[in-house]
């Protein structure tokens, strides 16, 4: 499973290239990320719906498969509720208090959202390798995009460069340790395989429209929903023509 930790190592430099688009480009990296977005939403969905899913129904019954789809949709809601509350509940005090608060708390979050995405990663090459990539093109696609945001938002906090491009890759780089346990877990893994993409699935499905989709809500007008919607189909595309490579 040498490529699975290839893999891994590139998706971590997600954070690098956000981390230097913003320094190079400012806010014109910003909004470029937003059109990002939509490639990562097309991306996210056609992994987990024309690969993740369909190899899990090699498996296991449908119903089983869709359950577990769902269940991973509501793993992730949890995740995600629990990630705001602790943010809510510690939203108190000075304003710097606030900001130092947000940089740890994105930072946490982040990391932890990295960690799965190794995981992710491992099961899906440990699958097969054509999973594998497919899946990490599509983490790929979002990672970069949001790692400009969180960037944008470290240096908003008034954390300087060098030590936010450092906290930014340390968060991204979570994902190496979550793929290198998921390949040692692989003997006990193997069949849990088909029982853990659906589930994955339904993580993809829920960043793509729960975290992705609104943010494209906030660009106005009719010309760039269009651009929007043909990034959407575009990245679709991508994931069924790599899958259909090899």
């Amino acid at each position: 499973m040498y490529w699975a930790f290839v893999a891994a190592l590139v998706t971590s430099f997600a954070a690098l290239i956000g981390s230097g688009a913003i320094l190079l480009a400012g806010r014109r990296a910003e909004r470029a990320a937003v059109w990002m977005l939509a490639f990562a939403i097309g991306t996210l969905g056609g992994a987990a719906m024309l690969h993740l899913i369909p190899e899990a129904l090699e498996h296991r019954a449908t119903d089983e498969v869709m359950m577990l789809f769902l269940g991973g949709i509501v793993l992730f809601i949890i995740m995600e509720r629990a990630v705001r509350w602790r943010h809510t509940h510690l939203r108190e005090g000075s304003h710097a208090h606030d900001l130092a608060v947000t940089a740890e708390v994105l930072l946490w979050g982040d990391a932890l959202h990295n960690f799965i995405d190794g995981v992710v990663l491992g099961i899906a090459f440990r699958a097969s390798p054509e999973l594998g990539w497919v899946t990490a093109l599509a983490i790929f696609a979002h990672e970069v995009p949001q790692e400009i945001g969180d960037f944008a938002v470290l240096l908003g906090t008034g954390m300087n460069r060098r030590r936010a491009i450092f906290l930014n890759y340390l968060s991204a780089a979570t994902i190496i340790p979550g793929t290198i346990i998921a390949l040692l877990w692989s003997p006990v893994l193997s069949g849990s395989v088909a029982w853990l993409l659906p589930v994955a699935a339904g993580g993809f499905v829920y960043i793509a429209l729960a975290d992705l989709v609104p943010t494209l809500h906030h660009t106005r007008g009719r010309g760039a929903a269009v651009f929007q919607i043909a990034l959407i189909i575009l990245g679709i595309a991508v994931i069924r023509i790599v899958g259909t490579i090899g």
